[in-house]
């Protein structure tokens, strides 16, 4: 509807043709009326007399007797601006004051639902056949405040109790004996099973969960049956499907197979080049030159030459300084006799 208002408006004038036998009449039918204000403008922030571009992408909605009658979007087609404001048709609402609101902000100007006399006051036998366009700068004081959004109010828990049946065994599968319960996938209650009984507390917390659908679970499994959470209920004898339930195929323990460690590896040792050891320097010793012993039996006769040699020499039997002495020991009377003859 809205885009067919948008549209410009084109009066039809509707005919009948009434076929005589020589003449067609035509009839022109009443001309529809469509009562309707289209409002454009600037919008202006504070004291300032331009248009803002702040307000860009809000809401601006138009009430009368405090009821929103029509809301547009500032900015949507040109910055600072708004248009293609449509307001109507409200036949009970014509001839009361328009006001204009962003959020909790409301602006100054003010408009009147209807034709309007010379002066400006409602006009209320005036032709309104087609919508009125009007212009209107709507000023606002300051940008809105945000609105504060209500925190839900608290509801009081309910609670159920009853059978279960899986599959059309009237029992819970052996070794469970915990139930579950699930709004939108968020657990808001667990409770208890024993065989075929159950009882849980169901307790969403707040009213953003009343009137949405309650699943149970157990063992993994998801109920058949729903429901529909209301508040401070107690409920027994509520009967829970669950789906067949297939017991899981024991995992038989594999054998942890033995790790085959292999040998060792030998490193083979490096050959080893054996290390040439230097040959030691022969060192001569020089043999010492044999001193001879002078005897001398007197001045002028003959001498005696002993040649001493720690080697022998030609008179060493190989005694060495022994070989000496038996020498001198030897001379020595004929060292005695050559005195006495001087003397």
């Amino acid at each position: 509807m809205k885009m067919f208002y948008k549209l410009f408006f084109i009066v039809s004038i509707l005919f009948i043709f009434v076929a005589t036998d020589k003449n067609e009449i035509i009839e022109a039918q009443d001309i529809p009326e469509l009562h309707m204000l289209v409002f454009q403008g600037d919008v202006i922030l504070g004291n300032s007399n331009t248009k803002t571009a702040s307000l860009d992408g809000y809401i601006m909605d138009a009430k009368i007797d405090n009821e929103i009658v029509a809301s547009v979007e500032i900015g949507e087609f040109l910055s600072g601006r708004y248009s293609g404001f449509e307001i109507g048709p409200h036949a009970e609402l014509e001839g009361k004051t328009i006001t204009y609101w962003i959020g909790n902000e409301k602006a100054i100007e003010e408009s009147i639902f209807g034709p309007l006399t010379p002066s400006g006051t409602y006009c209320p036998g005036c032709t309104w056949s087609l919508p009125i366009s009007r212009s209107l700068d709507l000023h606002f004081r300051q940008l809105p405040l945000p609105t504060p959004t209500p925190a839900p109010a608290s509801v009081e828990p309910t609670f159920i109790s009853g059978t279960i049946i899986f599959g059309s065994i009237l029992s819970a599968p052996e070794g469970y004996d915990v139930i579950e319960a699930y709004i939108d996938d968020e657990l808001v209650g667990i409770g208890e099973v024993s065989a075929s009984v159950f009882s849980i507390t169901i307790d969403p917390g707040n009213e953003l969960y009343l009137g949405k659908t309650v699943l149970f679970k157990i063992a993994g499994y998801t109920s058949k049956s729903e429901y529909i959470f209301t508040e401070d209920e107690f409920i027994t004898e509520y009967k829970l499907f669950f789906p067949t339930y297939i017991p899981p195929t024991p995992t038989a323990t594999s054998v942890p197979v033995a790790t085959v460690v292999p040998p060792p590896t030998s490193t083979p040792e490096p050959t080893r080049t054996p290390t040439p050891l230097p040959e030691p320097t022969a060192t001569y010793t020089a043999t010492p030159t044999p001193t001879p012993i002078v005897l001398s039996t007197s001045s002028g006769d003959s001498q005696i030459i002993l040649e001493d040699s720690d080697s022998g020499g030609c008179n060493s039997r190989g005694g060495g300084a022994a070989s000496l002495s038996l020498i001198i020991l030897s001379a020595a009377p004929l060292y005695l006799l050559n005195r006495r003859r001087k003397s």
